[in-house]
């Protein structure tokens, strides 16, 4: 074989070696053999019970999953656990009462998420639910207000809940196994998003996302912070 053959042969190995190793593939869960964190880059599989779904993490870019919800970040370093953003939870009749939070950095791009059934909404879809409990009735009545869309003939439209139309920005989502919608809220003529939603309902399952302040102080996450957020929802593949 002459040398120049050669070189170029072994230049196209190297390179292939390179793409066979530029993502690891991680499971994240909480069963045995199953990773609590996972850093990009590397192709994730995620457990969250009735939600199993795989989603790729670029550079700089965390999944924490802490049983039952799942925190993505992005971030260069590890998020310090006393700072990061976290699940929120307060008892009421019909259960918890619960929202994403975060108390440092408030223009980064996060979201946390929560696995639900469709059963526990009232408006995602046209179709009445059954009557039943009070407590249900609350339950449903408090998803609702965290996914404010319905999905109609012509597609999703926002309901009431999500409030003015001047102060969000809403986008339809659709992948191969699943259906949804995006929200970022903003005030008016300003690209900063003081809070992000979004619900993926595949089958009986609703995967519902969130990224809020948890105080006074609203986040302000850039418009391209929201870009990556929503590129990163959008690569949510269901099994």
């Amino acid at each position: 074989m002459k040398p120049r053959y050669l070189h170029g042969l072994l230049a196209c190995l190297f390179i292939l070696a390179q793409m066979g190793h530029a993502a690891e593939t991680v499971m994240v869960g909480n069963t045995t053999g199953q990773s609590r964190v996972a850093q990009g880059p590397a192709d994730v599989g995620v457990d969250m019970g009735a939600c199993r779904f795989s989603m790729p993490l670029l550079q700089d870019q965390w999944l924490q999953f802490n049983a039952p919800d799942l925190i993505f970040i992005a971030s260069r370093q590890r998020p310090d656990p006393s700072s990061a953003p976290h699940l929120w939870q307060a008892p009421t009749s019909s259960g918890y009462e619960w929202n994403f939070a975060t108390s440092a950095n408030r223009n980064q791009p996060w979201f946390g998420m929560m696995c639900e059934n469709l059963g526990s909404f009232s408006s995602l879809t046209t179709q009445p639910p059954a009557d039943d409990t009070i407590e249900l009735q609350l339950l449903r009545e408090a998803n609702d207000r965290k996914c404010p869309a319905t999905l109609t003939e012509n597609g999703w439209r926002p309901t009431a809940l999500a409030g003015d139309s001047q102060t969000y920005t809403f986008e339809s989502l659709q992948g191969a196994k699943s259906s949804g919608f995006i929200i970022g809220y903003h005030p008016p003529h300003q690209p900063q998003f003081s809070r992000i939603a979004f619900c993926l309902m595949q089958g009986e399952q609703v995967l519902i996302g969130a990224a809020e302040s948890g105080s006074a102080i609203p986040l302000a996450i850039s418009a391209a912070g929201f870009e990556q957020i929503k590129t990163a929802v959008r690569s949510i593949a269901f099994e």
